[in-house]
């Protein structure tokens, strides 16, 4: 995660002091869209779930949820919506503070991952230790929804471009992935038009 300075653990937390520029209190729409067209399989996993939308969005469609950040303050968050939530929902969800490139290291295995704004946040080299990860932590069948930028910014502290090409390169049959759907989506934000991205709904074989 080395674009967000020597700690990025330091840069997360001080950004979760106020709202999040990605945390637009709903689950992002493109998500939800690939969550519906290929419905996953319980227990599902969200990688880097900050304040926990996707997490609480997925729980009231019905399934169980493990939330997953290494910003504690991001996982306060998510505890305190869960509070107010029905009870049937509430049950549902589970945040834990934790190491999102490590879900293989989770006490449980996954039949779904879901990906908004995490895998973009490291370079291209960091990210396929974290492909490999992900391939241990979901079941047989178990699918990988991602949501990622698809442009790249003329800033500091900001995500990379995620192109198709990479996720073809990188999710392949002799790797034991099979692509779903793969297509331009949109990221929604607080602070701009929404950004253009890429989503994929990609089984492990």
């Amino acid at each position: 995660m080395g674009r967000f300075g020597e700690e990025p653990l330091d840069f997360f937390t001080n950004v979760y002091t106020a709202v999040p520029p990605w945390d637009v209190a709903i689950p992002q729409p493109a998500l939800i869209d690939l969550i519906n067209a290929f419905p996953p399989q319980n227990l599902v996993l969200d990688v880097g779930c900050g304040s926990g939308d996707l997490a609480i969005g997925l729980a009231q469609l019905g399934y169980s949820v493990v939330g997953v950040d290494f910003v504690p303050s991001a996982i306060e968050q998510a505890r305190e919506k869960v509070a107010a939530l029905p009870v049937e929902v509430a049950q549902r969800l589970s945040f834990e503070v934790g190491d999102g490139l490590k879900p293989s290291l989770l006490p449980s295995k996954f039949g779904a991952i879901v990906d908004t704004g995490f895998y973009h946040l490291f370079n291209h080299a960091d990210s396929e230790p974290f492909i490999a990860d992900l391939a241990q932590a979901l079941q047989p069948q178990g699918r990988y929804y991602l949501l990622a930028f698809g442009v790249e910014f003329a800033s500091v502290n900001v995500p990379r471009a995620i192109t198709e090409a990479e996720i073809r390169s990188r999710f392949t049959a002799e790797r034991g992935w099979r692509i779903l759907a793969l297509h331009p989506a949109e990221f929604l934000n607080r602070v701009g038009p929404p950004v253009a991205s890429v989503a994929a709904c990609i089984e492990r074989l």
